[in-house]
């Protein structure tokens, strides 16, 4: 076993303490209606293993390199609140009780000291990882916020499959404020991916699972709307990538 490997239990508790109480994971909208489909959080490796939908991302190849391309991550914060701009992970945010790190279906897991994308060959787990929850819990929520954005779990040894039930909690799904074109009409793009996601919802089961639109009817202190706004006017492709409920080749001439 890994020294890595770190104690579920113990982390339960050190979060409490720590007023920790929902883990996040972010992800584009049809990545998203990827894992909706099929109940679960997946990894990369299961999503192109399975040829299912996900939208590319350019740190794939250091995933396989350093073998986190199958595991599944979680974060400790809202990364679009802590940092009061857009996720650039995605629009789309599953939010999980943290009774998670009970459940039988995470054994072990790993908590990162830094972003994965930051690794580098010359470096060692030691580098990577946390070994000790002691040195965690004593540095963790020490007022350096980028750091701390840096700290998620990783989990492994799962077979790249994280049930949503019974511990997730909320669907929390941007408001980019945009007007856009589709099917030669102007439509509000919250709206008109909202519709989208509520069949989706329905047709999974998860209508009992609370879902909330931030920023629904103002914003305050956040760069969001402002970035989202930069992307349709200088960066389509980009904003897409974010959005678009079904892959962007089979619908090349919306939004």
């Amino acid at each position: 076993m890994s020294e890595f490997n770190l104690n579920t239990s113990e982390l339960y508790d050190i979060l409490v303490k720590k007023g920790i109480t929902n883990l996040f994971h972010a992800n584009t909208v049809s990545t998203s209606i990827t894992f909706l489909n099929n109940k679960s959080l997946l990894s990369r490796k299961f999503v192109t293993d399975n040829n299912l939908f996900q939208t590319d991302q350019y740190s794939d190849e250091k995933d396989k390199k350093f073998d986190i391309y199958d595991d599944i991550f979680l974060d400790f914060v809202d990364i679009h609140e802590e940092w009061k701009k857009y996720n650039f992970y995605g629009p789309f945010l599953f939010v999980f009780s943290i009774e998670l790190l009970k459940s039988n279906e995470i054994k072990t897991l790993r908590i990162t000291k830094k972003n994965p994308v930051h690794w580098r060959e010359t470096e060692t787990e030691s580098d990577w990882y946390y070994s000790n929850l002691k040195d965690f819990d004593k540095n963790y929520k020490k007022g350096n916020k980028l750091k701390d954005v840096g700290s998620m779990i990783i989990l492994k040894d799962i077979d790249g499959k994280l049930p949503l039930r019974p511990n997730i909690k909320k669907f929390l799904f941007d408001n980019p404020n945009l007007f856009v074109n589709y099917k030669d009409e102007k439509n509000y793009l919250a709206n008109l991916i909202g519709v989208e996601l509520k069949k989706i919802v329905k047709k999974n089961g998860f209508e009992d699972i609370k879902r909330d639109l931030r920023h629904k009817s103002g914003i305050a202190r956040c760069a969001c709307w402002f970035q989202y706004n930069v992307m349709l006017l200088r960066d389509i492709k980009k904003l897409k990538k974010l959005f678009h409920q079904k892959p962007i080749e089979k619908e090349k001439k919306d939004i």
